[in-house]
């Protein structure tokens, strides 16, 4: 039996397309994360005669700021007489 390298190199090149198409796509299939973006405000520093400062964080982060912010106030709030005392 002789072997045709021609034939041969001929069927290896119409099998190669078809062995590229079926390679999973790991990279296309998976979605990439939306980075957030940042928002900056100007705080006001207590007692500074330089001014305020800019601090940011992303929107995410700005919302569980202002809530816990909220809570404090609140409890501090429906509670005056609960604040610890302040040395004087």
């Amino acid at each position: 039996m002789r072997f045709n390298t021609m034939a041969f190199v001929a069927a290896i090149s119409l099998a190669a397309p078809a062995f590229a198409q079926t390679a999973p796509a790991t990279d296309s299939a998976a979605p990439k994360p939306v980075k957030e973006k940042k928002v900056c405000r100007r705080e006001t520093t207590t007692g500074s005669i330089i001014g305020a400062r800019s601090t940011c964080h992303t929107r995410s982060e700005w919302a569980a700021i202002d809530a816990a912010n909220a809570r404090s106030t609140d409890d501090m709030l429906s509670h005056p007489n609960n604040r610890a005392a302040s040395p004087r």
